[in-house]
């Protein structure tokens, strides 16, 4: 309980991304990106705020011919991509260890069939690992509301769209970019609001064998300086169900930028036994300089909120600057601790990383 009380007061999170962008800019992921409920490629707008208003140092990239915005066919079809690397040194008890590894890459296409109506595309993982779709849809978005309807493989709308996987609420609640599923969504963005409701197969990418289907939906309320959302997720299943709920939220105070998420999920682990667990995520952010980002964060999780001391925590501290266009930076610090008896989830990791990104 001390715990949820640190975060409610303090929201100070564990995460390689860029979510703060979007709240310190008072924009909707829909904004900078392709794809409408956010990650993945980026719009003309969000290449070009990504070129020119991130960077530390300043490029004349038309003097060099660069394009801020990969494109041909008058913007008809357009390329992105992202590559980010790391090197990672892992500080546990008796076996600390150093590697280097491909974390992410990706590349994207957008085709535009139908100008303002008709899109195709697509998100492929390139690395580590063989080539996978990890987005593959159509979408039409001649809706009222800017509104659009989209089908196909895609990341179902629920909590903050972090970058980072291994976050405890993207990892737990299982909405994270490893995890896309099969099945159509759609959503409306009127003035403040965004609604996005998608009904998919609830196994994670795969065929299913059984008629029941996971409903997922995201309401967030924007404005300049503040914005709020509630996700929540029914997914039935022969084996037992698996819910959801999360509450979220994004504050600017000057520069500072807050956001945190807080997670309920119900899971059924066998007919005759069900748990409860918890997560919560916050994360503050600050512009030390123009293009250096400061960040320190808290996660929390608890496994099973029936069994007492069995709690891990996160606490990370860092900088991500970006250099120059098209290439950020990032060292952060990570100290972990759980159960004392599990040495590897308590080990503490420094990372750093570099993201090539167009």
């Amino acid at each position: 309980m001390k715990k949820w009380i640190l975060f409610l007061f303090l929201l100070p999170g564990f995460a390689f991304a860029e979510p703060y962008l979007a709240i310190r800019e008072g924009l909707k992921c829909s904004s900078c990106h392709a794809n409408k409920t956010g990650g993945g490629k980026r719009t003309k707008m969000g290449a070009g705020y990504g070129t020119q208003a991130l960077p530390w140092i300043k490029i004349d990239l038309r003097d060099k011919k660069v394009p801020t915005y990969w494109s041909v066919l008058d913007d008809r079809l357009s390329f992105g991509g992202d590559f980010r690397f790391l090197n990672q040194s892992i500080f546990e008890e008796g076996n600390t260890s150093n590697t280097f590894q491909t974390d992410k890459a990706n590349l994207y296409l957008d085709v535009q069939a139908l100008p303002e109506m008709l899109d195709f595309y697509l998100d492929e993982s390139v690395a580590p690992g063989g080539a996978q779709s990890r987005e593959i849809f159509g979408i039409f978005t001649a809706m009222p509301a800017h509104g659009w309807i989209k089908a196909g493989k895609f990341i179902q709308p629920y909590g903050i769209r972090l970058e980072d996987d291994n976050a405890f609420i993207r990892q737990v609640t299982g909405f994270n970019f490893a995890n896309p599923d099969l099945g159509a969504e759609i959503g409306f963005e009127p003035r403040n609001w965004s609604f996005v409701a998608a009904v998919t197969n609830g196994t994670a990418g795969s065929a299913d064998n059984n008629t029941g289907k996971q409903v997922v939906g995201n309401v967030t309320f924007v404005q300049d300086a503040f914005r709020i959302g509630v996700s929540g997720s029914y997914n039935p299943s022969p084996q037992g169900n698996k819910n959801s709920g999360a509450l979220w939220a994004g504050l600017r105070i000057k520069k500072a930028v807050l956001l945190g998420e807080a997670d309920i999920i119900h899971e059924d682990v066998d007919p005759t036994h069900s748990r409860n667990q918890m997560v919560a995520y916050s994360e503050l952010d600050y512009p030390i300089i123009e293009g250096w980002n400061f960040k320190i964060g808290y996660e929390y999780f608890d496994p099973d909120t029936g069994i007492a001391e069995n709690q891990r925590d996160r606490v990370l501290i860092g900088v991500e600057p970006f250099i120059v266009p098209f290439l950020q930076m990032s060292v952060f610090y990570r100290f972990n601790q759980s159960i004392p008896q599990n040495k590897a989830q308590n080990a503490d990791e420094l990372t750093f990383r570099i993201h090539i990104y167009f």
